[in-house]
């Protein structure tokens, strides 16, 4: 595995995946309109969101753009079958790879023959599969899928093939899932970024001079261009909320333990002290929703010993009559930029301005943070128990070059050191103590739930995310947390502060990288959080919410 060059393995990645794209006509006959191989337009416009309704069929883009759970009703009433919808979904893949690079893997002979399938199913039965039957959706690479290749954005991987599904895999597939691209990611999945030696670099559709996030990069990329009607990601410090924010999207970090880990790619397994959570990037809080419920009522701790038993509460707010949700407009460690403040201020206007939502009262409270710069110091430290070394070893065994931000968080953090027995112990007794602190801190606030920015800013110009502690701060709490999109960016609204006083020098970084025409038309988002295993009751306070600003 992984004997040649560094440069040798990236291009049979790069060719194994063109080589699936030209496979998509052949399962799937292009429409009379469809201009998904044509050159695209010259010159492009920053914002590629348009791009694909020039080059789509009419009912392809109809289609892609078909809310997705009104487009499983519309398989279902047998407006579409599931295969014309899964090859709208890969020819506007084609385009999307083609605008941003965020393609790993086309499948196309997997998503015909399952779709023949489900509308076989359909035809034979009378009932759908499930929840999702025929629904187009989109896999992080990490995630292993039985007879293909999985590397996780390390070259020394390219060769490597799953065993086995994902156990998230088979739980949506048995939902009616149709999977038809595996997406991108960043050198060894540690960025909030989309950069890797493999695939490149990934950007956002709403401004390709931005990052789409990370490190669910491309599938935040897919589900915001419309290649995607629903993504699959795993979140360890923001990977699946970085990029929904940046790209308009719902993305939850469920509480550990609610969803399987099982064949899921992980490097370092059983460095544990911080665990990632697998969670939806939706267009919806409703297709998030119906995502965690489908894993939930699957029951999957009875195939996997690590996740806790806990059902679905289908009425997490019964017998609530008030709702206290705290605000938080700044960790004390880095201010945001000008674009997410002016979020909070509209979201929380419109709350106050509600005063209930179907016959809840709502309370809003100023909430403070709790040394935020020390959960950073923690959980930075214990991402790499052993120093990093084991992942510079992979790196080091097809001299593949360590990206910037590999280098930023690896080797350039002072925090990354190897731990060993004695000071891994003292650092999750450290981590356990924080979590009390936090706590009572938030039991003081006496709050239901909390809105608080996603990150210090929009989404970031490519390889100037480094500061994540807006969303690890959740991950070490293990707090289950939801992105909503609420503005984009507005040069007319969103200038400078020029007056402003940094509070530190990673604060002056920040405030010095925000000039409001870079980051013209980000989608700028904020997150819902809630306590640990509280994850429905989050679920349904964001539907509240977002029902009130939309």
């Amino acid at each position: 595995m992984g004997n040649e060059t560094w440069e040798v393995n990236a291009e049979k990645a790069v060719k194994r995946r063109d080589e699936g794209a030209k496979l998509v006509d052949e399962y799937f006959p292009p429409l009379t309109g469809s201009k998904h191989w044509d050159k695209l337009p010259e010159p492009l416009p920053l914002n590629v969101t348009g791009v694909p309704k020039t080059m789509l069929d009419p009912v392809d883009y109809e289609i892609v753009e078909t809310d997705p759970l009104e487009l499983v009703q519309k398989i279902v009433n047998k407006k579409y079958t599931a295969v014309q919808v899964a090859g709208a979904y890969l020819r506007a893949s084609i385009i999307a790879q083609r605008l941003v690079n965020c393609v790993a893997e086309f499948m196309p002979k997997e998503a015909y023959e399952r779709a023949k399938y489900l509308d076989d199913y359909l035809e034979k039965n009378g009932r759908p599969v499930g929840p999702f039957h025929g629904l187009p959706i989109s896999l992080k690479e990490m995630f292993g899928l039985k007879g293909h290749y999985v590397n996780a954005s390390l070259t020394k991987f390219v060769d490597r093939i799953a065993n086995e599904d994902a156990m998230l895999v088979d739980i949506l597939r048995d939902a009616g899932g149709n999977f038809h691209i595996r997406t991108t990611q960043p050198q060894f999945i540690m960025h909030v970024e989309g950069d890797s030696n493999i695939h490149g670099r990934t950007s956002n559709p709403f401004n390709t001079n931005l990052t789409s996030g990370g490190s669910s990069a491309g599938e935040g990329a897919s589900v915001g261009i419309h290649c995607s009607a629903l993504g699959v990601g795993t979140d360890i410090g923001g990977s699946v909320r970085w990029p929904s924010s940046c790209e308009g999207l719902y993305g939850m970090r469920p509480s550990t333990g609610r969803t399987p880990p099982r064949g899921v790619y992980y490097f370092m397994p059983g460095c544990s002290a911080i665990a990632s959570a697998e969670g939806p990037l939706a267009r919806s809080v409703e297709s998030a929703k119906q995502f965690l419920k489908c894993i939930v009522d699957s029951e999957p701790w009875k195939k996997d010993t690590k996740l806790n038993g806990i059902k679905w509460d289908s009425e997490p707010l019964k017998e609530i009559k008030k709702l206290r949700i705290g605000v938080l407009r700044s960790d004390g460690v880095v201010t945001p930029h000008p674009p997410v403040l002016r979020a909070i201020d509209e979201v929380s206007a419109k709350l106050k301005a509600a005063k209930s939502i179907d016959g809840i009262e709502i309370e809003l409270v100023p909430f403070s943070p709790y040394k935020h710069d020390e959960c950073w110091e923690i959980i930075s430290s214990l991402y790499f128990e052993d120093g990093g070394e084991e992942i510079l070893k992979f790196l080091e065994d097809t001299d593949e070059p360590i990206m910037p931000l590999t280098k930023w968080i690896l080797t350039e953090n002072k925090r990354v050191r190897n731990l060993g027995i004695r000071g891994l112990w003292d650092m999750n007794n450290r981590k356990n103590q924080y979590k009390d602190e936090y706590i009572e801190h938030w039991n003081k606030h006496n709050i239901d739930a909390l809105i608080a920015p996603v990150g210090p800013g929009s989404a970031a110009e490519h390889g100037n995310s480094k500061y994540w502690n807006y969303t690890a701060q959740w991950n070490l709490l293990d707090y289950p947390s939801i992105t909503f999109p609420v503005t984009q960016v507005d040069p007319a609204k969103d200038k400078p502060n020029t007056s402003y006083k940094p509070m530190n020098e990673l604060d002056k970084t920040n405030h010095e990288l925000y000039s409001p025409e870079k980051f013209i038309d980000a989608p700028i988002g904020l997150q819902l959080v809630g306590l640990r295993s509280e994850d429905e009751k989050v679920l349904e306070i964001m539907r509240l919410i977002d029902k009130t600003i939309r």
